[in-house]
């Protein structure tokens, strides 16, 4: 599988096996392996004989941040072992600490993160919260671990003639690189959410408030969690709901434009898509709905999008 993880950390990326990514993604690859397949390869786990070892070896490689460190081997009983209980550790203690202090922040920011994660660590009940050897059978989050560190100079990616000094880091653990990852995510500022549709985890990498995933929805393609959260939300609130009285009343009147010829049915779509966008965001706490009706007027809304109504009316 893998004998150590390398990797080096610039800005808000992280790059492993030349493949830069953000920071935070590859945590948020691991956090979403689901407890139906988490229990497959724990039970594989318990019982490691050759073929055991392949079907787990297979599963982990379903994984983007395996695909990147693996070494093509297959390894002994104990690093599956090691890796499972990695897992495990990681995944049920930042479960914690996601739900209970991340998706309760008002504030998204840096300073926030390291607020919610400071009241983590000096909980009085941190023993209760994450995983150690005592109550989970010799599995354990570790507080410290070993990292090789050195600094490299080298040109950025894409941008020729332009250097920037790498942190280039070397782990032999899985839960070392992933503490990594993720704690340097919030420190750029980025966090990890869980959907409150699919329940998946996802990286937000701005400071707005958002419960939910672009992810497609299994058999709805065309439509993302986001799509759908804001459409269970507005049926919760039905006609009553400010929003969706402005959204009404600007999809009929941007209807209407198109069909008088005011604009173009490439302009409508346009437009369209523009106040689903702020109904969405409405619905999610992310504009207030006097500052979404006021963008959906057609004084406001046509020329955020370059359109140019004909006719006057």
């Amino acid at each position: 599988m893998f004998s150590q993880i390398d990797f080096r950390i610039h800005d808000d990326k992280i790059e492993v096996a030349g493949q830069e990514l953000l920071l935070g993604d590859l945590t948020v690859d691991i956090l979403s392996i689901s407890p139906q397949e988490f229990e497959t390869m724990f039970a594989l786990s318990q019982d490691l004989n050759t073929d055991n070892i392949k079907k787990l070896h297979e599963m982990l490689m379903k994984s983007k941040l395996f695909q990147l460190v693996s070494d093509g081997r297959m390894h002994s009983a104990e690093k599956y072992i090691e890796i499972i209980s990695d897992i495990y550790s990681f995944n049920q203690t930042m479960f914690w600490f996601i739900d209970n202090a991340l998706m309760h922040l008002k504030t998204l920011d840096s300073e926030n993160y390291a607020a919610a994660l400071y009241g983590f660590y000096t909980h009085p009940n941190l023993d209760k919260m994450m995983i150690n050897h005592f109550r989970n059978e010799g599995h354990a989050f570790t507080l410290f671990d070993n990292i090789d560190v050195r600094y490299v100079p080298d040109m950025i990616p894409n941008q020729p003639d332009t250097y920037a000094i790498y942190e280039v880091y070397s782990v032999k653990y899985l839960q070392a690189f992933l503490k990594m990852d993720f704690m340097k995510a919030i420190m750029h500022g980025h966090t990890i959410r869980r959907c409150k549709n699919c329940k998946q985890f996802f990286l937000l990498t701005k400071g707005y408030k958002t419960d939910y995933c672009n992810r497609p929805i299994e058999g709805k393609p065309h439509r993302t969690c986001r799509n759908q959260g804001a459409k269970n939300k507005a049926k919760e609130k039905a006609a009553n709901n400010p929003v969706i009285r402005s959204y009404t009343n600007a999809y009929q009147r941007i209807t209407a434009d198109k069909q008088r010829g005011n604009i173009s049915v490439e302009d409508w779509q346009k437009a369209k898509r523009k106040i689903i966008d702020l109904r969405d965001m409405a619905v999610s706490g992310l504009l207030s709905d006097r500052e979404v009706d006021a963008q959906m007027q057609s004084a406001a809304l046509y020329p955020s999008l370059g359109i140019t109504k004909k006719g006057g009316r």
